[in-house]
């Protein structure tokens, strides 16, 4: 299902490390993407003149290199190629100023497969290389539909729902949309309504539930004036509303059994008559019910009329739940994100891959519309560019925050002691180390620990103020009383 996804696109990597290009490139070979490996930016840039490409894989080397220049390079030169950022560089604050510069997704080593591939599906998906090749672009339905909000998908069972779309849009005939709260069921009848013979007249949505049980007739069929006390004019059902169009009757398993009655007398004759009327009125109209409940196993209960069922199930169609269709998520993510970005003055860049790997674990028990409310949700309320696991409060549990061990709580201590130590004997090493109970050499060796750390104590080979020393011996006492096991 991942290859299929990705068929047809061309992916760069930029090896800034020995061995980190093959490492990445191995990922990558159980997918169908064609896959090219330059070493350095300026071997990265000339391959980019020569071919262009749909991804661009980059591991970053020292700051200001690797990468970094390609990113630049690529930015500067006008290539629109979305870029991945692999690092090892832990410093999350870097991100933003990535990101500003032009980055896609940024990955940090050691890399897993799952989340490369989810950064690069949607990347490829923002070069317009998802789906298979003989699948329409980003997995929807050719014009008109679409316009039809939230059609997305290039998985497998997706593709086969919109495969059936296509096939009972041209028809006329009942269809009947089967699938949990939230998967779609509107937008689907929307699909077949708008790609069929009768786009060019109404569709009607009537919600079940929402109607009180001594409304639904009237709903459904309309009545005349003085039918029943609150009746003070004439009023025209939906049937009638839908004339020439479709009729979506969504939760049609929630009707009244003596409504399921009248309804099969009005599919069986194409007439209604509506309430405290004395004549039938035809009626031109597609049906296309929708239900979250097994009809067959209500039939078996006594809950719903068998000869309806069959009536309504012309063409059954069932919607797969989001948690079957995994592979779609990210898809959906930058669709949702893209309808917020066209709407809002707040632009959102998109998703960190650890939060977009928390949102592939998540269940989703309200399917699509749970997710584009979480994607809603979270770019309203975020403080940063790009959506994180913080964003997703509400749905994904919190990182945890590992606590140094107790050698690198020692090891943090004695850092703090050795700086401390040089500031008050103003940087004077042989003073230090004396007042540390340590080797000159034993010094030396850990304030080159300290530099390669990042770290630069202050040290200098004058003794300046004598205060200084006696201030810095007692300073020094007390954190070695503080950090005794």
């Amino acid at each position: 299902m991942v290859g299929e996804a990705m068929a047809g696109g061309r992916v760069l990597i930029v090896d800034d490390a020995a061995g980190q290009g093959e490492t990445l490139r191995g990922y990558l070979q159980a997918l169908r993407v064609e896959v090219a490996v330059a070493q350095g930016p300026a071997a990265a840039i000339q391959q980019l003149r020569r071919q262009p490409v749909h991804a661009v894989l980059c591991a970053l080397g020292p700051p200001g290199g690797g990468g970094t220049a390609v990113l630049r390079a690529m930015r500067g030169g006008g290539w629109p190629t979305p870029i991945i950022l692999v690092t090892g560089d832990g410093a999350a604050p870097r991100d933003t100023e990535w990101l500003a510069a032009g980055a896609f997704d940024i990955l940090r080593t050691p890399v897993e497969r799952g989340a490369l591939v989810a950064a690069l599906r949607r990347t490829l998906h923002r070069s317009g290389r998802t789906g298979a090749a003989s699948a329409s672009p980003r997995g929807v339905l050719p014009a008109p539909a679409r316009a039809v909000k939230n059609l997305v998908g290039t998985s497998a069972t997706m593709q086969r729902v919109l495969a059936q779309v296509a096939k009972v849009a041209a028809v006329d005939t009942t269809v009947c949309l089967y699938g949990e709260s939230g998967t779609g069921k509107e937008l689907v009848a929307r699909a077949i309504h708008y790609t069929g013979p009768r786009a060019g007249h109404p569709l009607v949505v009537l919600d079940c539930p929402a109607v009180p049980a001594g409304l639904m007739e009237s709903e459904l069929f309309g009545h005349v004036k003085g039918a029943f006390t609150s009746a003070a004019s004439d009023r025209v059902g939906v049937f009638q509303l839908a004339a020439g169009g479709t009729l979506f009757l969504d939760e049609v398993g929630e009707l009244p059994l003596p409504l399921q009655a009248t309804l099969l007398r009005v599919l069986q004759g194409r007439e209604v008559r509506p309430v405290g009327g004395t004549h039938p009125i035809s009626v031109n109209v597609r049906l296309i019910a929708a239900t979250n409940r097994d009809l067959r196993a209500l039939v078996q209960a006594g809950q719903f009329r068998e000869d309806l069922f069959y009536r309504l199930e012309g063409i059954p169609i069932t919607l797969p739940p989001l948690r079957a269709r995994t592979g779609d998520i990210p898809l959906l993510v930058d669709h949702f994100l893209a309808t917020f970005n066209r709407t809002n003055p707040k632009q959102i860049r998109g998703v960190s891959a650890r939060a977009l790997e928390g949102l592939l674990r998540y269940p989703w028990p309200g399917n699509v519309r749970e997710l584009e409310n979480a994607i809603e949700r979270a770019a309203i309320m975020a403080e940063q560019e790009v959506l994180d696991i913080p964003d997703f409060a509400q749905i994904l549990p919190p990182v945890p925050v590992a606590k140094p061990s107790r050698p690198q709580r020692l090891k943090d201590a004695e850092r703090a002691l050795i700086r401390e130590t040089l500031q008050r004997v103003q940087g004077n090493r042989t003073l230090a180390a004396d007042l540390l109970g340590i080797s000159l050499r034993g010094l030396h060796y850990k304030l080159k620990e300290l530099q390669q750390a990042g770290e630069r104590p202050c040290v200098r080979n004058n003794l300046r103020s004598v205060t200084s020393v006696v201030l810095g011996r007692i300073r020094c006492v007390a954190r070695r009383a503080s950090v005794a096991p």
